[in-house]
Order: C-alpha cells, then sequence, then structure tokens
C-alpha cells in the first residue's frame, strides 16, 4: 500500500536529488473523490437505507458540513434513484470553481436560482418553486432524505428556515414522506475510496516521520512536556504522584521536564497533504518512550512486560475485524477472544476517573493484564461524532448495528493495563492507537504500527 501511496504522489529514491518534490494538486483530487464518491459510493448508501430522493439543503453564509463531499453549494442538491444511476438536479447554485460537484443531469431555472440563493427577498412570486416540486412529484419517491437531525451534526446542514421553505413548496403530501437522512450520511460519509485511503496513509506517515523527529530531539533535564505533541507521562520514577496514575502528580503539568526514568507517549499529529478544513484527514496514533537512567542500557522489565501484553493484544484483536460484519460482532469476537487468551475486560464508560477505578477494582494487584478497546471510526471526522461510521467500543454501542464496509478507516486504538512490581493496585495503563483500514483480507497496516518502545539516552 505505502509504495502505492508514494507511486502516486511521484515520490522515488533519487539519491542526491535537490529539488523538493511538489505535492498533488488538491483541487484535481478533490474532483475524483468527489465524482467517484457519487458514482460509486452514493447508490448503494441509498438502497442500503431505503431512500428513494436525498434533497440537500445549505445556504451561502452557512457553512454546509458536507462541503468535502460537493463543494460550496446553496439551494438544494437532490440526488434521485433511478434505477441504472442516481440522477443529479441542482436548484441553486454551485460554486467553489474546480473539485466542486460535477455532471450534473437537471439545472433548475436562472429564476429559482436567484429565490433560492437570497436575490430579492420578499418580492418572490411563489409560483418560481413550481419547478422544484414538479420536479419531485414527477419521480414520485416514496421516502425523500433530508439533512437534519436532532444529533448528528455533519447531517443537520439545513436550516430551520430552510427547512420551512422546502415543506412549503413540497406541500403536505410530499412533505409527509421526508426523512431524516442522517443514516444515509453517514453511510456516505464514511464509506472510502481508493484514493482517500491514499490520502489518509500519506497524512499518517508525515505524521509518524514528524514524530520520530521530536522524539530524537528530546533531552533529558531541559524538554518540557509542552515542547512535545501530545505528551503524556505514564510512569515516572522520580515525579511526585507517580504510585497513582490518574491522581494529580507533578507529571501533569505541560512544563514538567521530561527526566531519567520517564515513560511518556506521545499522541501526535503532524503535516496534512491536504487542507480539507475540518474534513481533513487526520491523525490518532501513539508511539511510546521511555528515558533511560543512568547504568540502565534497555527498557526496565516491568514497564517492557507491560507494553508487550499490549502488543500481543494487537495480533489478537486484529483477527476479528472483518468486512461485513456489524460494529457489535466484532465487539463481541475480540471480548470473547481476548479473555479466552487470559485477559481481563475493563468496558470503559468514556470517563478517565470512573474508567481507571474500574481498572483498579477488576485487576486488583494480580498479574492478569486488562484491557478496554475503541475502535472508532477514523479518517477525515477524527473519530468524533461528525460522522458516526461502524465503531467498536463498549461506549458507542450505538453503532452496533453499523456495518464495516470495504476499506472502512477506523482508529486501531486499545489500552493493555498491567500491575508493575513497584506499585501493586496501581496499574498501569498503556494506550495503542494506529489508524488501519479493514480491507478484503481483513485489518490492512496503511501506518506502521508500533514496533517497539523508543529509547531515549538518560544524559543531556
Amino acid at each position: 500500500m505505502f509504495a502505492l501511496v508514494m507511486l502516486m504522489l511521484g515520490v522515488g529514491s533519487l539519491v542526491g536529488a535537490q529539488e523538493q518534490i511538489p505535492k498533488p494538486d488538491q483541487d484535481e483530487w478533490l474532483r475524483l473523490i468527489r465524482n467517484d464518491r457519487l458514482d460509486l459510493i452514493l447508490p448503494s448508501a441509498m438502497r442500503d437505507h431505503d431512500i428513494d430522493m436525498w434533497i440537500h439543503g445549505t445556504r451561502q453564509g452557512n457553512p454546509d458540513p458536507l462541503e468535502y463531499e460537493f463543494g460550496r453549494t446553496g439551494g438544494f442538491i437532490i440526488f434521485t434513484d433511478v434505477g441504472d444511476r442516481i440522477e443529479r438536479a441542482i436548484f441553486g447554485e454551485v460554486f467553489g470553481g474546480q473539485g466542486a460537484i460535477e455532471n450534473i443531469d437537471v439545472r433548475g431555472s436562472t429564476e429559482i436560482s436567484r429565490a433560492l440563493t437570497g436575490y430579492n427577498p420578499g418580492d418572490v412570486d411563489p409560483s418560481v418553486y413550481d419547478e422544484l416540486r414538479e420536479y419531485v412529484e414527477s419521480h414520485n419517491p416514496e421516502r425523500i432524505g433530508v439533512n437534519y437531525s436532532d444529533w448528528l451534526a455533519v447531517a443537520d446542514g439545513i436550516s430551520y428556515t430552510q427547512f420551512q421553505k422546502l415543506e412549503q413548496i413540497l406541500g403536505p403530501e410530499l412533505s409527509s414522506r421526508v426523512v431524516s437522512a442522517e443514516h444515509l450520511i453517514t453511510d456516505f460519509r464514511s464509506r472510502r475510496l481508493s484514493l482517500e485511503v491514499a490520502v489518509q496513509a500519506i497524512t499518517l506517515e508525515l505524521a509518524r516521520q514528524g514524530a520520530i523527529a521530536q522524539l530524537k530531539g528530546v533531552v533529558p533535564g531541559r524538554t518540557k512536556l509542552r515542547d512535545l505533541r501530545g505528551a503524556s507521562v505514564l510512569y515516572s520514577v522520580t515525579a511526585e504522584g507517580k504510585a497513582a496514575p490518574g491522581l494529580p502528580s507533578s507529571t501533569d503539568s505541560r512544563n514538567y521536564v521530561l527526566q531519567p526514568g520517564d515513560f511518556f507517549s506521545l499522541n501526535y499529529g503532524g503535516e496534512k497533504i491536504f487542507d480539507f478544513g475540518f474534513s481533513s484527514f487526520t491523525v490518532d496514533s501513539k508511539m511510546h518512550a521511555y528515558v533511560l537512567r543512568e547504568g540502565e542500557t534497555e527498557v526496565p522489565e516491568g514497564i517492557q512486560r507491560a507494553w508487550d501484553f499490549g502488543k500481543r493484544a494487537q495480533g489478537i484483536m486484529r483477527q476479528h475485524v472483518r468486512v461485513g460484519m456489524t460494529s457489535g460482532q466484532a465487539l463481541e469476537e475480540i471480548v470473547a477472544a481476548m479473555e479466552a487468551d487470559g485477559y481481563i475486560y475493563t468496558p470503559f464508560t468514556d470517563d478517565g476517573e470512573q474508567d481507571y477505578q474500574m481498572v483498579r477494582d477488576y485487576l486488583g494487584d494480580g498479574d492478569t493484564p486488562g484491557f478496554y478497546l475503541d475502535l472508532h471510526a477514523q479518517g477525515n471526522n477524527d473519530g468524533e461524532l461528525m460522522t458516526v461510521g461502524a465503531s467498536i467500543a463498549p461506549f458507542r454501542r450505538d453503532r452496533d448495528d453499523l456495518v464495516i464496509h470495504p476499506n472502512h478507516i477506523f482508529a486501531f486504538e486499545y489500552a493493555v493495563h498491567t500491575n508493575l512490581p513497584d506499585r501493586p493496585g496501581y496499574p498501569i495503563s498503556i494506550n495503542f492507537s494506529n489508524p488501519q483500514i479493514v480491507g478484503p483480507n481483513g485489518v490492512e497496516w496503511i501506518q506502521v504500527p508500533n514496533y517497539g518502545i523508543y529509547i531515549i539516552s538518560g544524559t543531556s
């Protein structure tokens, strides 16, 4: 996959080459992505959710959460399932130049476009909207999806007044067929093209290289947590509060200076290959590092053992995430497999203090490791509620019925908890995370997974 990505970028191993390799043209790649998403993804997404017609309302000045998919628009975009294809209609305007939605089959008149985009408000003949209603009537859709939702922001782009206007235009009979397009939008936005996977892979590799550069620059006794992106101390032999992670400690301060004997994680981001605004492809990746103490040549046995339990868990979980499964099925399989291998399941609630108390209660001071998982949808949604794709986590059970589709991008995120010899009853919890994809053969690596703990010399 990475070789393919580099080939697409035109990156070669030109030893001694001095010229800077140009980046891909963002507009051209967006154009490819938008057209292929409409041609290849939208038909099945609409049919899977029994939506015969999707009316997507937007207004200039009110940012559209789906600008990444459609470009800047104003008025109503209408997608209709006509059997052999999805017909595209615009009653309004398409702005944004190259990269905006193309191959439009039906365009409304100049008059309705001006009325819907704010020309002469209050002085519009109501009959100008008849052509939109007549267009909808001519297709006689049974279910009309519209971009409103009471809980999913990315599916709630239409304004209250614009929704009222749409109902007035359609009339009572057609309006009675209107449903939320939230599940359609979720699926349409979270299914991925190969080109999107390439964008994600490039973004991840640039971030990984940036993280390594940060770690190489760490100077014990001088480097502060604030100097690193997303750094957090997991264990320290010298800092106050080390015995009770999750409780106030000097290591919580961003001004904390890294010392020999510190074991820390880096939740790193990095350069975006393309800037799609809030829809940019992002990074949710972690690396782990240890600062050697005087006389040490390797990571202490207790920390290494804890980390090894975490790495081992990755191989177990990887076998139980497959295309065609639902999130709920994957969660059940993973938990069963991990428990069969001797791990204790800690079903986190996504509340830090409560979750750590759960770890203490479940593990006690024994030697058995515990785990939690949050294999959430990733990509250009950063794992947030902007898009609810298939996500495998005990606190995301509302996604249990969502199907894992080919090229599903997800954060392979989980944590393994283990008691250390010098602090029984206060297990260390090591979080692992690397975005990957689910391909036809299972989970495929599009980012280098953690192969070990990065060792930093303790001498400044």
